[in-house]
């Protein structure tokens, strides 16, 4: 008995010993490199003053121009649940445009959402607003 127990345990060990050794492929490969994205926000501009915000969106040298989502977010620094939502406007050689405009004074935080070749990316920059 003693015997054939040994005869079944030794396949399985070595079986578990190939399969530890095998390269698990991990996340990084699957996705490939990852997609960044350049927030271009001026850092002041005057109140009522319209101005673009540009997400340009990249994975290696490679322009993303298919991304599944691209939405910008703003909100007053302070206020993150009064947040408004803004679809881009335009898009061309992976650069998404949206135009704002604020009617206030304050400090805004911008966040761009971008979800593109199964990953998301939410890069966030501030701009100052001043009065006349």
């Amino acid at each position: 008995m003693k015997n054939r127990f040994s005869f079944m345990i030794i396949p399985f060990f070595l079986f578990l010993l190939a399969s530890c050794g095998e390269k698990e492929t991990g996340a990084d490969e699957e996705l490939g490199e990852i997609v960044e994205v350049d927030l271009q926000v001026p850092d002041q501009i005057e109140i009522g003053e319209p101005f673009p915000v540009v997400a340009h969106v990249t994975q290696g040298d490679e322009e993303v121009d298919d991304a599944d989502e691209v939405v910008f977010e703003v909100w007053e620094e302070g206020s993150k649940v009064d947040s408004q939502m803004f679809d881009f406007t335009k898009q061309e050689e992976g650069k998404y445009f949206v135009d704002l405009q604020f009617d206030t004074e304050g400090v805004y935080v911008i966040q761009v959402h971008v979800t593109a070749r199964r990953m998301h990316v939410m890069p966030k920059k501030n701009v100052i607003v001043e009065g006349d």
